[in-house]
């Protein structure tokens, strides 16, 4: 195990706290379970084969991907039922098919031509979801354009290339609610207008199953009448973006970028560390009115202990340096040179930056990179 309290670190570093990661994978895998909706959790948060050896392991057979190359990445490691959970891209066509021919595939459309494009391209049967928009306003057929969905449908139903599964959404503004009561009811808005389609194509002689998933409507709703399965992905790790949401608290969080300490600043009680929008991006939350990169949390000889954001917030973030504002307690405790840790505003993109992780107790683990 690492001595979080005396090592001292060359430059940042993201650190997992592998406890708290099971932890969070259990807690959603029992809730869905036991509400008997299938769990797809969506692997974009960690990217990690290892981690994704922790959900085997609690009996989960089937992803959601973010790419096609991650897509691959994972089919190289075991998965062999996987959904490309964006839209179709007619430029990979080609790649589409080669990986649809290892492994069960499924992949997304929203209009009549990618549909048609993408059966034409296929040499192998694709499962095939439509996407839908039900208020996110991202991609996706706009939830009240019945015609369309079912015209898509139909198509999707006579192309000898395709299978279609049903109808999938993701409900992302789900992340600006404050509080479980507004996560429950934008989640089930959108559950009804896609049960609505879901009626509507049932009576056209359509079959449709519905998919959704977001961290927020994962873990505080306990009404998933009618949803079929479920996508979460960032609560593998939490952030301070989903304390907001209501959806976790500080302690569930399992990731932070650790920081070595540049400069200490007793006059106006700051600390910089070398660590910035390059290495944890430049997300931010609003916290009572102030625009925060992080919160701070001291190290300990097994991970770190959170100090509250009046003791502790990250206030600036540059491109290699963030200002810490600390109170006269916190000042005293921290040295030139010394680690401390930042949990993110948005841990996907600090993931995204790092080409492994550090665990709490010096276990390092490699993970999926675009560009080597």
């Amino acid at each position: 195990m690492l001595d979080h309290q005396t090592s001292i670190l060359k430059k940042p570093q993201l650190t997992l706290d592998i406890g708290k990661v099971r932890r969070n994978i259990s807690r959603i895998v029992d809730k869905l379970q036991r509400h008997g909706v299938f769990f797809r959790p969506h692997f974009k948060t960690h990217q990690c084969a290892a981690i994704g050896e922790l959900f085997k392991d609690m009996g989960i057979t089937a992803i959601t991907v973010s790419s096609l190359d991650m897509a691959a990445y994972f089919a190289k490691h075991g998965w062999d039922d996987i959904t490309l959970a964006v839209p179709v891209n007619p430029g990979q066509l080609q790649d589409i098919d080669l990986l649809a021919r290892r492994i069960r595939l499924n992949v997304l459309v929203d209009s009549l031509e990618v549909a048609t494009m993408l059966n034409n391209a296929l040499n192998v049967k694709c499962p095939l979801w439509i996407k839908v928009d039900v208020g996110y306003g991202r991609v996706g057929i706009k939830w009240h354009d019945e015609q369309n969905v079912l015209e898509l449908a139909k198509l999707v139903e006579s192309s000898p290339q395709l299978e279609f599964c049903g109808l999938l959404t993701h409900s992302g503004h789900t992340y600006e609610c404050r509080g479980k009561e507004q996560v429950i009811h934008r989640f089930d808005e959108g559950r009804r207008r896609m049960l609505k389609l879901k009626q509507m194509l049932l009576a056209n002689g359509i079959r449709a199953r519905i998919s959704m998933g977001d961290t927020p409507s994962a873990s505080l709703v306990e009404a998933f009448e009618g949803v079929d399965e479920m996508r979460p992905g960032n609560f593998v790790f939490y952030d301070l973006t989903q304390t907001q949401t209501g959806s976790c608290s500080e302690t569930d969080i399992a990731v932070a970028i650790a920081c070595p300490v540049i400069g200490k600043y007793e006059d106006d009680l700051k600390v910089v560390v070398y660590g910035g929008s390059v290495h944890f991006s430049k997300d931010s939350v609003n916290i009572n009115g102030e625009r925060l990169f992080g919160q701070l949390a001291l190290p300990t000889t097994d991970g770190w202990k959170i100090i509250p954001l009046s003791d502790g917030k990250v206030v600036s973030c540059c491109q290699e340096v963030s200002k810490i504002k600390v109170s006269r307690e916190v000042f005293e405790q921290i040295e030139l040179a010394q680690t401390l840790y930042i949990l993110p505003a948005h841990s996907c993109l600090a993931a995204e930056v790092y080409p492994r992780y550090l665990t709490t107790n010096g276990e390092v683990l490699e993970r999926f990179r675009l560009f080597e």
